[in-house]
């Protein structure tokens, strides 16, 4: 390109175009650090030269990755489930009291505990620990693995994205991951062809009375108006079309034949975990993976002996020794299932089926794939002949009234659920996903809350998966977008506009 003239710029954006220039390509931190400025000082500038074309920019998200100070010490001294794994080949049996002589507090012992149950390696009857040795190799091959994770972030390390594997670590407090977002800043071809032709000056915006007044407007340069562009218009308003994808699925649900049901979203742990034989020991009831609210909770008087019934099932055939105060504490609730056994408790014995379509929580780090808060749609089919093949047969009737496709199962494992499955559908972009599991509730949930004879099919669908692949949307933060012109942009799936909806 032939550049003729002079470019003249304000000082300011003068300043910050030649550091630019010197750059070639830096973050704001590095241009306001040139310039002796703030960041947030010179954001409209960059605004500015991005405009006139002289400039691009692009955002970027790294995190620095560190051992955390609990991480070091089991580094060093050994994982909880380590340490107690390390104690029962050498004794073959403890019992769960002598724990805390190996240095463990309660909240490790429950995560020892945890994770060794979920391989299958022990066994707990009447406060005594067994163990399986035939699941030993498993135990410690996870172990190692841990270890692996842990040492390569025994100096900080930046990395552009979050592994599965980091995030386990980090939600067990081992690692500390800060999320840092950037604007990189990039000069243009035009900016370079103009680098020995700028120059600063004045130019002016506003036309004042003393302009006028002193006739001095032939010497002024003013910054150019195009009076002929039209300004914004915006088409008739929509609803969001997240709202749209979850209207559509309530309404899908109603014409299978099911009531919505509601529940709070502040939940006693007796009802969020107890009820549905989730043990005190479990890893989803970790500190760091529930919200706990610090607040008495008003129906205990309603739900006394429903805490003596699931005490005891607790007690019989999880052999741990079960805390009624525990199952008393108020979360904000990580499922909706919790209202699905409200509802078994408060209609007892019958035939019937219902659902609920609402929010949950459950701490995590915001990605394409995670948020802090989201959506599910949990229901149960009750009665007295009801099968694990009907579950199957709605999970198909839900897939094909949503346009998904092919539903793939397979096999899993729930607390609360035997037997169990995942049923996987598949996006565009990020392939097959899961977002269909449930299972037939086990009698140990059922028999406590006054069901006995009936069966129950129960579920809890990622709403948010869903809408995922409904939209084409491959970061589950874009469903929750504010932006206007993002959602007029968003296109609604077919199913859902031959339903009536906006389009």
């Amino acid at each position: 390109m032939n550049i003729s003239r002079e470019l003249k710029l304000p000082p300011r954006l003068y300043a910050i175009a030649k550091s630019i220039l010197s750059l070639r390509k830096a973050t704001v931190a590095e241009i306001a650090r040139a310039v002796g400025r703030r960041e947030q000082d010179i954001m409209r500038d960059i605004a500015e030269l991005e405009r006139r074309g002289l400039i691009t920019t692009s955002r970027r998200t790294y995190f620095k990755v560190e051992l955390s100070e609990r991480g070091r010490r089991y580094l060093s001294g050994g994982l909880p489930e380590e340490v107690v794994l390390r104690e029962l080949i050498k004794s073959g049996r403890v019992h769960v009291g002598t724990l805390k002589e190996l240095g463990l507090d309660d909240d490790e012992i429950e995560v020892a505990l945890g994770i060794l149950r979920m391989f299958g390696a022990i066994r707990i009857r009447g406060g005594t620990i067994d163990l399986d040795t035939t699941r030993v190799q498993k135990v410690q091959e996870y172990i190692q693995s841990v270890k692996k994770e842990l040492e390569r972030y025994s100096l900080p390390i930046t990395l552009a994205e979050l592994s599965d594997s980091i995030r386990e670590v980090r939600r067990r407090g081992l690692v500390l991951a800060r999320e840092h977002k950037e604007i990189v800043v990039e000069a243009t071809d035009l900016l370079t062809n103009y680098s020995d032709k700028l120059i600063p000056g004045d130019i002016v915006t506003v036309i004042t009375p003393e302009i006028i007044n002193l006739e001095t407007w032939d010497s002024i340069e003013f910054k150019p108006f195009d009076l002929t562009v039209e300004p914004p218009r915006y088409p008739i308003v929509r609803k969001h079309f997240f709202t749209e994808v979850i209207n559509y699925m309530r309404d899908l649900m109603l014409s299978l034949g099911f009531e919505e049901v509601k529940g709070p979203h502040v939940e006693l742990e007796l009802w969020n975990f107890d009820a549905l034989f989730v043990p005190q020991y479990h890893p989803s009831r970790r500190p760091t993976d529930v919200y706990v609210v610090n607040t008495e909770a008003s129906e205990l008087p309603k739900v006394e002996h429903l805490v003596s019934a699931v005490g005891r099932y607790h007690k019989e055939f999880r052999g741990y020794k079960w805390d009624p105060s525990r199952a008393l504490r108020l979360v904000l609730r990580t499922h909706c299932t919790s209202v699905s056994v409200r509802t078994i408790w408060e209609r007892g014995p019958g035939d019937y089926r219902v659902f609920t379509i609402d929010r949950v929580f459950r701490p995590d780090t915001p990605d394409p794939t995670h948020l802090m808060e989201f959506h599910q749609l949990d229901g149960i089919i009750v009665g007295a002949r009801v099968s694990f093949k009907d579950l199957l047969q709605f999970f198909r009737e839900f897939a094909r009234g949503l346009g998904l496709g092919e539903v793939r199962f397979k096999p899993a494992y729930f607390p609360f659920t035997e037997p169990s499955v995942e049923g996987y559908v598949k996006h565009p972009k990020l392939g097959w996903i899961e977002v269909l599991p449930g299972g037939m509730f086990r009698r140990q949930v059922l028999e406590p809350l006054g069901l006995k004879g009936y069966n129950v099919a129960a579920w809890g669908i990622g709403v948010d998966r869903v809408a995922m692949i409904l939209l084409g949307i491959s970061d589950i933060r874009d469903l929750y977008t504010d932006d206007v012109r993002e959602v007029e942009k968003v296109a609604l799936p077919k199913v859902i506009l031959g339903a009536g909806s906006v389009s």
